[in-house]
């Protein structure tokens, strides 16, 4: 069995590490964890290392064979088409029942609204997600949620990476058998690779529910870093006391409480498409072509429409259904009331920036790349980058005043 060595001379320094926390939370001797370089997170081992091969088995850096996966977890494989969403069952757009809870979440609040009803029907007994850290509200970290009230104070976007599945070890060691995963489609991969192959038996097992997020891409920290002061105006990050990517009303801005109760606010579509998206993007999600969550039970993103006023309306969610297990847990939420949800034509899930960015973009990337022998990872299917007409659009570029 390969070893974490071997796999950090495969996968993290060449550059394919996602940072998903896999490795972590599957290692049997919690020898692996998570330490800082340049400001970004990666796996480190902490201690003696005994092959076991757990981890590399996981890893979604280099391997994600997403055919064999589909058959495994739909029971089909996608059929090829331009739109390129993935396996799905239904597609929606909509929002939480509970006013609550929508507004708490980016768009519509579906996910919260999700995890909250599952863990109060015992669909789920815990949950792990992505949060701020108390002690530095600048640095984001992997939560284990059980109530209403922790998921509501973990929801909204997160724009740096979280390595939630670092968690997995610490929900089985305290007794959870019904878990959920809320992540983006790395988080994703590095699950259902784990579940295929049965390793860890008890954690594989536990795992209920996977929740994937639409996601154009991750951003490295120092992204963050050079908004708050470059755009910002902050000159001791020690002063902040609360950051939101997407605080305030729909469609959110990036927001900044410092010490003194002043408040800062950047837009969002200026600090997303000037400066984030084309300096700032991870550069393992150039090469990723996953965006909307395609091996998840269920995945969620904004819902953009270019007639939706910003500042004036609450906002709305798109939401793909998957699995036979996602089918019947939106169901169920549906028919109890608590979320609201209309049809959705797919073809209108592709007009967002995120799905260009990864399955044309990258795709075409992932190509050039391999063509000069750079190290890419493998997700054992073509993507189909061939340009077609479609409705396209980018966030709201004005914020409420």
């Amino acid at each position: 069995m390969k070893s974490f060595e071997e796999l950090k001379r495969d996968v993290i320094d060449r550059g394919l590490c996602t940072t998903c926390g896999t490795c972590v939370g599957l290692c049997p001797w919690r020898v692996l964890g998570i330490t800082e370089e340049d400001g970004e997170l990666l796996p480190e081992l902490k201690g003696e290392c005994k092959a076991c091969g757990i981890c590399t088995q996981a890893c979604p850096g280099a391997d994600i064979p997403i055919p064999v996966l589909e058959q495994k977890f739909f029971g089909r494989v996608r059929p090829e088409r331009k739109d390129d969403l993935g396996v799905y069952a239904g597609c929606y757009y909509g929002y939480a029942s509970d006013p609550t809870i929508r507004e708490k979440g980016t768009g519509g609040g579906l996910v919260s609204a999700l995890l909250a009803f599952s863990l109060e029907r015992g669909v789920i007994d815990c949950a792990l997600v992505a949060g701020f850290q108390q002690d530095n509200p600048l640095r984001t970290e992997a939560r284990l949620v059980t109530t209403k009230e922790e998921v509501l104070a973990a929801a909204g976007s997160k724009y740096a990476v979280v390595p939630i599945n670092s968690l997995l070890n610490e929900a089985v060691a305290r007794g959870y058998t019904r878990i959920a995963i809320v992540g983006c489609p790395c988080h994703i991969h590095g699950i259902r690779k784990m579940q295929f192959s049965g390793k860890p038996d008890s954690i594989a097992k536990a795992v209920k529910l996977v929740i994937g997020l639409f996601c154009a891409s991750q951003f490295y920290f120092e992204g963050t870093r050079h908004l708050l002061v470059e755009q910002g105006g902050i000159k001791d990050l020690k002063y902040v006391k609360c950051l939101n990517y997407r605080g305030g009303n729909w469609p959110g801005h990036l927001t900044v409480r410092l010490a003194d109760g002043k408040e800062i606010v950047i837009d969002r579509h200026h600090y997303m498409y000037h400066i984030l998206m084309p300096a700032y993007k991870r550069d393992r999600c150039e090469m990723c072509t996953d965006w909307a969550a395609e091996l998840a039970d269920v995945a969620v993103g904004d819902y953009w429409d270019p007639t939706m006023k910003p500042g004036t309306e609450a906002g709305k969610s798109t939401i793909l259904v998957r699995s036979s297990a996602g089918e019947e847990l939106v169901g169920l939420a549906r028919t109890q009331g608590a979320i609201s949800l209309e049809l959705l034509e797919p073809k209108k899930v592709t007009a967002g920036i995120g799905f260009e960015l990864k399955k044309h973009a990258a795709a075409f990337r992932l190509k050039q790349r391999r063509r000069f022998g750079w190290p890419v990872p493998n997700y054992h299917r073509e993507t189909d980058y061939t340009p077609f007409l479609r409705e396209t659009h980018l966030a709201p570029s004005t914020r409420s005043e």
